[in-house]
């Protein structure tokens, strides 16, 4: 068996804006290639906030290129759960890396945190662990 090639955002941003149709297809190959590409979460963390801050592409796109990685068979995300339960959590208004913070503190008593929106927003969507102030 051979070991998984690691993904950086950099590549995936290519492959899902096509921005460069030249590394973007260098990088379908890569994939199409490799028995195995893995992608960390803090790579996917990453991606959404370059194509929302740099690309500005809005909520739902980036929604639909996230779930449209996690569709190649080739690509292990890691945390794949996680990341598809921040998907769902960003769908409906959640900050997606609120959401992973949030779902990477399962159990813990709390998420500590100065953002009182956040925790607003946490605790009208109904999730835990609890998010609160120091």
């Amino acid at each position: 068996m051979s070991l998984p090639v690691a993904l950086d955002t950099n590549l995936l941003v290519r492959l899902l804006t096509n921005d460069d149709p030249q590394q973007a297809a260098r990088v379908a190959e890569l994939i199409d290639s490799s028995p195995a590409c893995f992608v960390p979460i803090t790579v996917v963390l990453e991606l959404e906030w370059v194509l929302r801050g740099a690309y500005q592409l809005p909520r739902e796109a980036i929604i639909r290129a996230l779930r449209g990685l996690l569709q190649i068979r080739q690509l292990y995300l890691e945390q794949e759960e996680q990341v598809r339960q921040a998907l769902d959590w960003y769908a409906q208004g959640l900050d997606f890396a609120d959401a992973l913070h949030l779902l990477r503190s399962e159990g813990c008593l709390a998420l500590v945190s100065f953002d009182r929106a956040f925790g607003r927003q946490a605790r009208q969507m109904g999730l835990s662990p609890a998010v609160r102030e120091p």
